[in-house]
């Protein structure tokens, strides 16, 4: 079976992924990471190495850190024109899809920067 994308999920649509401000306790992102979590979870998306018995992070905690902590508004420079240039991003986590193998182990992380 080919690899197929899934999302964005409903679960990551509600208000309690309001955006988080500049300075969210640890309490705020560890609730986020949680709701990402439970969205992948009802969505039966596994971890690399699932089908084997050998997951590599089953609760995709190095991955949902990154971009919970990328969802927070940061300051990155890019390149405009042949200049660098500071621009405010973040991880838009209401549209996060996941592309998943036959296994529906999550390989790819798709999602919206602004």
């Amino acid at each position: 079976m080919p690899k197929r994308t899934l999302g964005p999920f409903t679960e990551l649509q509600r208000n309690v992924l309001a955006d988080l401000e500049d300075d969210p306790t640890d309490n705020d992102l560890l609730e986020r990471m949680h709701v990402v979590n439970a969205a992948l979870a009802a969505n039966s998306c596994n971890c690399n190495g699932h089908s084997v018995g050998s997951q590599r992070d089953p609760y995709f905690g190095a991955d949902l850190s990154e971009l919970v902590t990328r969802s927070i508004p940061h300051t990155v420079k890019v390149e405009v024109e042949g200049r660098l240039v500071e621009r405010i991003e973040r991880v838009h986590l209401s549209t996060l899809r996941v592309e998943v193998d036959s296994n529906n182990e999550v390989c790819v992380w798709i999602y919206e920067e602004s």
